[in-house]
């Protein structure tokens, strides 16, 4: 009996063992024909020759990078980068295209290229592109830099690392221009032509030119000639500003934009390329006694979160102002020239 039971322990082995292998060996044989199907299509679908077209601009790359290289460099360079790409590109496009295709579909996309399954096998691949090229193009690049340039690799990183703070800057430039307060154009008031060549020489200073004084019951209204080079274009004049009386050294801080814009928020202006419009800020009543100043535009909080990253950083200050040459007295008719 013991015989018995051994002899069909053992036959149950070495049949398990042999299902084992056959599966095994059906496996590898499924994969090496999705390997050579993919390969076949690959070709006649035109993907090797993007391949090729992809390695010489990676090559044209690394040449403009290293150009002291000579050209017998770069050929046993192509000699071994070639099937490196290649068959990087074959590695990453396989599991790609095992979870998008079967073998039997792939074998119908082969047969049928203009096939329903076909057009499907397209769809795919273009899939395939999306996710494999940005991806192949980022280490194949930094693969290549780092042989051709190993001393420059940390140079790169410098560079890697000014682009994600300049994207960071445009993003915040983004958020904050279309958070800006878009002055309305009925109240916007043009500076006549023959004012502003007073203002500017050539038309080339973009700062801002004082142009009045004005003495009000309540307040003092300071008028400035604002150019605008664009269609569409940003201001911002800071809460910092204040008037300090030369002789006394009395301070008087900015009240606001005449015309109720809120101050310390960035202002857009559109509509007004190639013109010259007035911007007036209130101030407190001047004393009597008053007759020169310096108007100053001072830093201040709000400044850092409302300057975009493309400000010049130059204020707009004016020093020993006399301001009976600015002087002027208010206009019943047009009482206000808004902002």
């Amino acid at each position: 009996m013991k015989n018995i039971f051994l002899s069909k322990v053992t036959m149950c082995i070495i049949a398990l063992f042999t299902l084992t292998l056959s599966a095994s060996a059906q496996n590898t044989n499924a994969t090496d024909e999705y390997k050579e199907t993919l390969k076949k299509i690959m070709n006649f679908s035109g993907t090797s020759t993007t391949t090729d077209d992809f390695f010489q601009r990676l090559s044209s790359i690394m040449k403009l990078k290293a150009s002291e290289k000579d050209e017998a460099y770069w050929d046993e360079f192509s000699k071994k980068w070639k099937e490196k790409v290649e068959n990087k590109v074959f590695e990453m496009y396989m599991p790609v295209y095992e979870k998008h295709l079967t073998l039997e579909e792939l074998k119908a996309v082969a047969a049928f290229y203009e096939s329903p399954v076909g057009k499907k096998y397209k769809e795919a691949s273009l899939m395939v592109m999306r996710e494999t090229m940005p991806l192949l193009v980022t280490q194949l690049q930094t693969e290549m830099f780092k042989e051709v340039m190993p001393e420059k690799s940390e140079r790169v990183k410098k560079g890697e690392q000014r682009l994600k703070e300049y994207e960071q800057k445009q993003k915040r430039d983004k958020e904050l221009y279309a958070q800006a307060y878009m002055l309305p154009s009925d109240s916007i008031v043009i500076v006549p032509e023959e004012v502003y060549r007073k203002a500017y020489k050539n038309g080339r200073s973009t700062t801002p030119s004082l142009y009045s004084i004005e003495r009000r019951e309540d307040d003092t209204k300071v008028t400035f000639i604002q150019p605008i080079y664009w269609d569409w274009q940003w201001l911002y004049y800071s809460p910092g500003f204040k008037i300090v009386d030369k002789k006394s050294g009395d301070e008087y801080n900015v009240r606001g934009y005449d015309g109720g814009a809120p101050m310390g928020r960035l202002l857009a202006v559109k509509g007004f390329n190639h013109k010259y419009i007035y911007i007036s800020l209130l101030f407190p009543k001047l004393k009597k006694g008053v007759k020169e100043i310096d108007i100053l535009e001072l830093s201040n909080e709000k400044d850092k979160e409302q300057l975009p990253s493309n400000d010049d950083g130059k204020s707009k200050s004016y020093f020993n102002v006399k301001v009976k040459d600015y002087q002027v007295v208010s206009d019943k008719k047009n009482k206000k020239i808004y902002y």
